[in-house]
C-alpha cells in the first residue's frame, strides 16, 4: 500500500517493544506492517499487508510459541530482515496519506523465517513434483500463549481444517467459493483457476497460481475481493477451510486476485496451523 506518513519511528528499542507489546494481541485478519518505510525519506511505500494466521513450527517440542504467517513482501517490506519488529498500528487514512498513531503502533512479533518469493517444488500424494509460485513469511510472537490453549474454551476457531483446491474445483457451475479471513464485511469469490501462469509487472512468471474472482453481492452489486493493504490474508472456503494465502490483484480487473496455494506454504515454511485466536490473556503491565 503505497502512502504518505505523518511522521518518522526513530527505533525499535527494547523498552519501546515492551511499552507497545502489551497494548493489544494479534488479531488474525488485521494490518500489520515492519514500518521501516517510516524511517526513510525515500520511501512511500510504508509496506501494510495483513496477518493471514498463526502457526507453530513443526520441530517446537510444543505449543508454547506461535508464529504469525503472512506474504514475504509484507514482512520484509523496505529490507527489513530477520528480528525486525513486525507492527500491527492503529491508523487511519486521509485521502493518499495514513496517519498512524504513535502510542499504539502495537509492536506483535519479530521476523523469524524470511520465506521465500519465488518457486517452491511440492507434490501432492500420488502426484509429481511441481513448481508453485508463494510469497511467505513468519514472525515469532512477542507475547507467548498459555501452555495447554486446548483448555481455553472462550476462544474462536477461524477455520476447520486445510484443503486443496482441486483442478475438478474450478469447472464452471461448481467453483469453489473463498473469502478473506477477518473480515467483518468479506466479499465472496470464486476460484477460476487452480494452475494459472500469472505475469507480473516485472515480467516474472508465477506458476501454479490460485485466481479468484469477486461475486456479486445479494443486490447484486460487484465490490472486489481484495484491496491495496489485504496482501497475505488467508482464503477460507465456504466450507471453513483454510486454502491460500493471497498475494495480488489484477492491475486492469479490480476483480481478480492471486493467491498461493495453502500446501506448498505449510511446507516451505515448515509449520502446522493453528486454527484458533491468540491465547494469550491480557497483560497487566502499566506504565
Amino acid at each position: 500500500m503505497a502512502a504518505t506518513v505523518s511522521f518518522k519511528l526513530a527505533d525499535h528499542s527494547d523498552t519501546f517493544i515492551k511499552r507497545h507489546c502489551d497494548e493489544s494481541l494479534p488479531h488474525v485478519g488485521a494490518s500489520i506492517s515492519n514500518l521501516q518505510g517510516i524511517g526513510q525519506s525515500h520511501r512511500i511505500n510504508v509496506g501494510l499487508g495483513t496477518l493471514g494466521f498463526l502457526a507453530v513450527k513443526r520441530q517446537a517440542p510444543n505449543w508454547e510459541s506461535l508464529v504469525l504467517v503472512s506474504n514475504q513482501h509484507v514482512l520484509l517490506a523496505n529490507d527489513a530482515i530477520r528480528d525486525e519488529v513486525i507492527f500491527q498500528p492503529d491508523y487511519k487514512t486521509q485521502g493518499e496519506q495514513i496517519i498512524f498513531d504513535a502510542l499504539r503502533l502495537n509492536a506483535i512479533a519479530k521476523i523469524d523465517n524470511e520465506g521465500l518469493c519465488g518457486h517452491f517444488s511440492y507434490a501432492y500424494p500420488g502426484e509429481s513434483e511441481k513448481p508453485y509460485y508463494i510469497d511467505c513469511a513468519t514472525a515469532s510472537l512477542l507475547l507467548k500463549q498459555i501452555k495447554n490453549p486446548h483448555r481455553v474454551k472462550t476462544k474462536t476457531q477461524y477455520f476447520t481444517t486445510v484443503a486443496r483446491v482441486h483442478p475438478l474445483d474450478t469447472l464452471s457451475g461448481r467453483e469453489l467459493k473463498v473469502r478473506l479471513l477477518g473480515r467483518s464485511n468479506s466479499v465472496w469469490g470464486k476460484v477460476i483457476d487452480s494452475a494459472a501462469t500469472v505475469e507480473t509487472v516485472s515480467g516474472e512468471l508465477c506458476r501454479n497460481t490460485l485466481v479468484i474472482r469477486a461475486l456479486p453481492d445479494n443486490d447484486g452489486v460487484m465490490q472486489p475481493l481484495s484491496r491495496k493493504g489485504d496482501s497475505g490474508a488467508l482464503l477460507i472456503d465456504q466450507y471453513q477451510r483454510a486454502v491460500g494465502l493471497l498475494w495480488g490483484n489484477h492491475m486492469l480487473d479490480p476483480f481478480v486476485s492471486y493467491a498461493c496455494p495453502i500446501h506448498p506454504v505449510l511446507s516451505c515454511l515448515q509449520i502446522i496451523p493453528w486454527c484458533f485466536d491468540f491465547c494469550a490473556p491480557r497483560s497487566v503491565h502499566k506504565d
